[in-house]
């Protein structure tokens, strides 16, 4: 039943990146951005031992007010007991059958796991909703034995809707996500969404706050439950930072963690 459902889902990515592509070559001239980011994150995953994790995407993304494609390429510096295994952005997961003789803390840095998303609207409504589907794939690049990642290829699909109401906008999504197994481990698929808001609170700050949760990828495993808040400022006319904060409110997410974005549009 799981491989059935996993062939079903790699078709639905297949068929949300193949429909984007031809777009992009048709559709009129989007914006095109690079964004600098650097965060920092802290906590036990449900483990003995805290995990410090830095992480520095640069990502290139183009959109239209139809679609978007972006392609995130990080650097991740992880410190810990080397229990805790980088598996995406900002997340950890506690790793299967740890080196009982480290006790000690290690550190370990080097490339992240490259990520290709891409998502197009496919449905508008006069009240003004939004959906779009969207597709991800986060390439195992990121050295598995230091902990950067688990060495596999990760997919997933996800619904997105979106509507803004004078200078409020409501956004959330659904998805669905397929687990490369490390060796010798046999991760569970899982389910994710989000919902969130923000604020206009002028012609260039906004502020927002986003709830995330995802299913747990293994037994024993607490799944992610975290709330983000940011505020987003233009400092020129194509370009943004934003600053957020991060809380955890369980063992699959970080406790606490802070960053910064930078994105410069032409």
């Amino acid at each position: 039943m799981k491989r059935s459902l996993d062939y079903a889902v790699l078709v639905l990515v297949v068929t949300a990146f193949c429909g984007v592509m031809p777009l992009a070559q048709a559709a009129p001239a989007g914006e095109t951005s690079v964004s600098l980011g650097a965060e920092y994150t802290s906590g036990d995953y449900g483990t003995s031992s805290n995990t410090k994790m830095w992480y520095f995407p640069v990502t290139l993304r183009y959109e239209t007010d139809r679609y978007m494609m972006a392609l995130i390429v990080p650097y991740l510096i992880m410190e810990g007991s080397g229990n805790v295994v980088a598996s995406g952005g900002r997340h950890g997961t506690p790793r299967p059958n740890p080196n009982p003789t480290n006790q000690g803390t290690q550190t370990d840095s080097g490339l992240g796991d490259i990520e290709l998303v891409a998502s197009h609207v496919i449905a508008q409504s006069d009240a003004g909703w939004r959906v779009s589907l969207g597709g991800y794939i986060k390439f195992g690049t990121a050295d598995e034995q230091d902990n950067l990642g688990t060495g596999e290829d990760d997919f997933s699909v996800h619904l997105a809707a979106d509507r803004t109401y004078g200078n409020n906008t409501l956004f959330g999504t659904a998805g669905y996500k397929v687990l490369g197994d490390m060796p010798g481990v046999d991760y569970d698929n899982v389910f994710f969404g989000s919902v969130g808001a923000s604020h206009r609170l002028d012609a260039t700050r906004a502020a927002g706050v986003e709830l995330y949760m995802e299913q747990a990828p293994l037994p024993g495993v607490d799944g992610q439950s975290e709330l983000t808040l940011f505020l987003s400022s233009k400092l020129e006319a194509k370009t943004r930072l934003t600053g957020y904060v991060i809380a955890g409110f369980a063992d699959g997410s970080p406790d606490w963690g802070l960053g910064v974005t930078l994105k410069m549009s032409q």
